[in-house]
């Protein structure tokens, strides 16, 4: 398996495990579908009797989306950030399509797949190439457009390190009530020990970091204290659109965090249909406290809150929160590191020196009232 990479050190796609495709349906017993494990595993039939999408916009920042048979009229022509020629709907890299279709393929028989959302719409925004990158501030400027052009949910499945007005997009998003979910990143595209890719790990976003038919967290996913949630990423199949020369058929698996950033954002986009007026923050409310926890109790590094529960999050009694559980978490954090007061050169805090200063003064008039008393009193006796 080749990792799929931009000609960038700045941004990269952050799926891994693309391969040539064959248009030929697989000459085994086992279909397409079959090979779509995490739709029993999240038991999507079950959650497309209650919505399968409809009316909700998913914004798709990325590579942008090409012509296939499995999501034709369910792509909405947006905008092109990316340098160079082309629309919203040219895809020479074929990543934006293959994330397109995990959120919302129409399905049909079985050699055809299922998005998680297939009555959503996908808003193609395309911010790179796949041949000549992008630059740091297209994903930024790609989530403003989304938020003014209708979108209810934006997917990035891309990232790396953007120039400053990254939270401030991502504020955007938040204060026109729009969820963002952005993939944790592989370890394969990003220098070991560099941490959580942005936008994911921007406070307010849903981190996205991904996990096998298993449960177990896949190894090739950067992991740190911003994942929000896990959801089905390894040995996914997806659809190679038109475009770059390739062959119009499927990609029969791929690993990485794009793939389940896909999925969470195709959740999101279920639970905005069945519950129009919850606002985004209770949208990201009902997809963590419904997760099951998994790994370290509570939330951890690999896990987040938890794998990603569809059904629950449809259909459990969530209260609702006053504020972004993400920001209200940021916050907390940063409030406890702030409360250390800050230390000098010797070590100690300069409250802590106060205070050392003041008990030494008092000691000090102790002392000197004790001798006072014992000098009268002997000059009495």
């Amino acid at each position: 398996m080749r990792a799929l990479r931009l000609a960038t050190t700045i941004v990269a796609v952050v799926a891994a495990g693309l391969v040539p495709v064959v248009a030929a349906p697989s000459a085994s017993a086992e279909t397409r579908r079959d090979r779509q494990w995490y739709l029993k595993t999240l038991d999507v039939a079950a959650a497309h009797k209650i919505t399968q999408g409809a009316g909700v916009v998913v914004a798709v920042l990325d590579t942008g989306v090409g012509k296939h048979p499995d999501v034709d009229g369910q792509i909405l022509d947006g905008v092109s950030l990316a340098p160079g020629e082309g629309t919203s709907l040219t895809d020479n890299a074929g990543h934006g399509s293959s994330m397109a279709g995990i959120i919302v393929a129409k399905g049909g028989n079985a050699d055809h797949l299922l998005g998680i959302a297939p009555k959503a719409k996908v808003l193609s925004v395309r911010t790179s190439t796949g041949s000549k990158g992008m630059g740091k501030t297209n994903i930024p400027e790609g989530i403003r457009w989304a938020v003014d052009h209708g979108a209810k949910v934006i997917n990035i499945s891309e990232g790396g390190k953007l120039e400053a007005g990254g939270p401030e997009a991502v504020q955007y998003a938040l204060d026109h009530d729009v969820v963002v979910v952005a993939g944790s990143g592989n370890v394969a595209q990003f220098a070991a020990g560099s941490g959580v890719i942005q936008p994911a790990s921007i406070p307010g976003v849903v981190a996205v970091t991904a996990h096998d038919r298993n449960g177990n967290a896949w190894s090739g996913a950067i992991t740190g204290p911003e994942v929000v949630l896990s959801a089905p990423g390894v040995a996914i199949p997806s659809v190679s659109a038109a475009g770059g020369g390739r062959v119009v058929g499927y990609y029969e698996s791929t690993d990485g965090t794009s793939n389940s950033t896909a999925v969470v954002s195709g959740a999101a986009a279920l639970i905005r249909a069945k519950y129009p007026d919850l606002p985004a923050k209770d949208v990201i409310q009902r997809l963590i406290s419904t997760a099951d926890d998994a790994g370290a109790p509570g939330r951890d590094p690999q896990y987040g809150y938890g794998r990603l529960n569809l059904v629950k999050a449809l259909t459990a009694d969530v209260a609702p929160v006053a504020a972004n559980p993400l920001l209200q978490s940021a916050r907390s954090s940063g409030q406890a590191a702030s409360a250390a007061p800050a230390a000098d050169d010797d070590g100690l805090a300069p409250a802590i020196r106060l205070a050392a200063i003041a008990g030494g003064g008092v000691c000090l008039l102790l002392v000197v009232a004790g001798i006072l008393f014992l000098t009268l009193r002997r000059r009495r006796a």
